[in-house]
């Protein structure tokens, strides 16, 4: 719902007037770097005619910035001797979920200025670090972007919500039969290859085949199939991510047992797997700051996943059925873009499964006393989205701050960590 304390350029809150418009720091960070930096975009669809609202403010420049000087931001405003700092918390609260809380006081330096990155090495804090400082490294001349294209797969995925399923079995079959498919060509932990580099390149080709496989146990569900095709897309590109996290994780648990929680290790495909202490992506053709930087920026939040998350799997010894019950309850996760009936399909979708969650504890397993066991389930789901959140924070920044010196066609997707 828009107010009349909305951005004007993206509808999120505003937080006051900025080089002539009402805006928020984003926003105003956004239109500050084109100008300073004499930045200039091509529209992602080509027709400049792209949907900016909210998150969507990350996915087309060209058309961001001409909605900032439709409104009446005014680039004379905007002072080139002037290197403002916004609060941490700011730039958080443009970019995060109004769930999580945010640490107060810290600066952060200008969206052109490079700086230096520090952090706590406690993974316990439920924050960010406040003395953290995002860096920005300006783009090498006349280096072209790398094109990241997605397109192919994007129709894949539509053709794949387009097929009606005529099975007569409930979600919790379906999407439960659907799991042991795309799971079956997983190898045993003797023919799993370890990964020290990876590449961008390779790591696109791995993200096309994995999107695509949970495309198709999406699409086993019969609530999501009856959304609309817009609707579809916006729920699976915003809840893909953390689904796909919460079931590598508890598919590493199942291959190599504690070594997934004493060395990190963890399936990336059905032939490899990576320690994160030890591969490490290859950014060098997309940014030019250093792949160690990376690798400390989320450090933290792997660190979390494999205590918060993995650790309880280990004991808990999930069942197909225990794993697409907590895969559900992650879908959604960004629910800012959704309609309000996509909304309430997918709560329905959830209180469906809790149902037959109650079926099947009672007719296939002999666990009586199961409620304790599903607030178990819960509070892993509730720790998977506070990472998966606070997380997302810091992608948004990089989009923000033009850290991926790259052309990407669907940046929803360009999820490497």
């Amino acid at each position: 719902m828009i107010t009349d304390k909305s951005c004007l350029v993206c509808k999120k809150s505003s937080n006051g007037m900025h080089f002539g418009a009402l805006t928020c720091r984003a926003c105003a960070a956004f239109f500050r770097r084109a100008t300073v930096l004499k930045l200039q975009y091509k529209c992602k669809q080509g027709n400049s005619k792209c949907n900016i609202d909210g998150r969507g403010r990350y996915v087309c420049r060209q058309c961001r910035l001409t909605k900032c000087k439709a409104i009446g931001m005014n680039e004379e405003k905007v002072q080139l001797d002037y290197d403002p700092t916004y609060s941490f918390r700011g730039l958080m609260e443009d970019s995060g979920s109004d769930e999580c809380s945010t640490p107060t006081g810290s600066p952060v330096q200008s969206e052109y200025s490079p700086t230096n990155l520090s952090r706590k090495s406690s993974i316990e804090s439920t924050d960010m670090d406040p003395n953290f400082l995002f860096t920005f490294a300006p783009k090498v001349p006349d280096k072209p972007n790398m094109i990241i294209d997605f397109s192919n797969l994007v129709k894949k995925i539509e053709t794949a919500f387009s097929v009606k399923s005529m099975k007569d079995e409930s979600e919790l079959q379906a999407l439960t039969a659907s799991l042991k498919h795309f799971r079956h060509g997983q190898k045993p932990k003797s023919q799993v290859s370890f990964l020290e580099k990876v590449d961008v390149t390779t790591t696109v080709e791995w993200l096309n085949d994995r999107i695509y496989k949970y495309s198709c146990w999406f699409s086993a569900s019969k609530s999501l199939m009856s959304l609309p095709l817009n609707q579809k897309m916006q729920v699976f590109r915003s809840s893909w991510n953390v689904v796909r996290t919460f079931e590598r994780l508890e598919l590493s648990i199942k291959v190599f047992e504690e070594n997934a929680i004493k060395s990190g290790c963890m399936v990336v495909t059905d032939d490899y797997a990576m320690q994160w202490d030890k591969t490490y992506v290859d950014l060098a053709s997309i940014t030019e700051l250093t792949n160690q930087y990376f690798n400390k920026l989320f450090e933290p939040y792997m660190c979390r996943y494999i205590d918060e998350v993995a650790r309880p799997l280990l004991e808990l010894k999930l069942t197909d059925e225990e794993v697409v019950f907590c895969m559900v309850h992650l879908i959604g996760l960004d629910d800012a873009e959704l309609t309000h009936e996509t909304r309430e399909v997918c709560e329905q979708m959830r209180s469906d499964i809790a149902d037959q969650m109650h079926s099947y504890y009672t007719n296939q397993t002999d666990i009586k006393m199961y409620s304790t066991r599903l607030l178990v389930l819960m509070k892993l789901v509730k720790s998977m989205k506070r990472i998966s959140r606070e997380k997302s924070k810091i992608k948004e920044l990089i989009w923000l701050f033009d850290i991926y010196h790259a052309d990407i066609s669907e940046p929803y997707f360009f999820e490497m960590f």
